[in-house]
């Protein structure tokens, strides 16, 4: 009879275990992706970054949900020898506009992250422009030992940066002009 329970219960556990994988799965992918109309595609996005005079681009993103479901994009540029960065918010701005109107691929759900390579030397700090643009939380810029900074979005339900952004995918934002200049 011990042995019969000692089943009963392995074959519950076992049960139990493939319930909550089944509805974790379930979740994992009502997350909207590949919408039909707006935004752009990866590739326009990636081509309009690449637009910004002195700056250099490579993006992640937009692959299927983690284990815990979670989505984000990772945007990195790189501050080319000769320029520097004159309207961070503007630059940080766009980066978050532009990632969230990509329509191919998954919706962002966690997090947009954008890390910057500047010159050696600059004072240029990502996290401060993006507070100084109203994505994130004001903070004292950190001070660093290398020209790379980062600022990180949250982009979920109900953050203020979800909320700035609207519907995904979002407007396809207009390059701007004069976030980098000549140093």
């Amino acid at each position: 009879m011990a042995r019969l329970d000692r089943w009963i219960a392995t074959v519950l556990v076992i049960t139990g275990m493939a319930s909550l994988t089944a509805c974790t799965q379930a979740r994992r992918y009502d997350i909207p992706h590949d919408a039909q109309t707006g935004g752009q595609t990866f590739d326009e996005m990636t081509a309009a970054v690449s637009e910004i005079p002195g700056i250099s681009v490579d993006v992640s993103g937009g692959d299927p949900p983690n284990i815990k479901g979670n989505t984000g994009y990772e945007i990195s540029v790189t501050v080319q020898p000769g320029y520097r960065i004159v309207d961070g918010p503007a630059l940080i701005s766009f980066l978050t506009e532009s990632v969230w109107s990509v329509r191919e691929g998954y919706m962002p759900n966690t997090q947009i992250a954008i890390g910057v390579t500047d010159n050696a030397g600059s004072d240029f700090d990502a996290a401060s422009a993006a507070a100084a643009a109203g994505w994130i939380a004001s903070r004292d810029a950190v001070k660093r030992s290398t020209a790379y900074s980062l600022a990180t979005i949250g982009v979920e339900d109900g953050s203020p940066a979800r909320e700035k952004l609207g519907d995904w995918p979002g407007d396809v934002p207009a390059v701007p002009t004069n976030v980098t200049a000549p140093s």
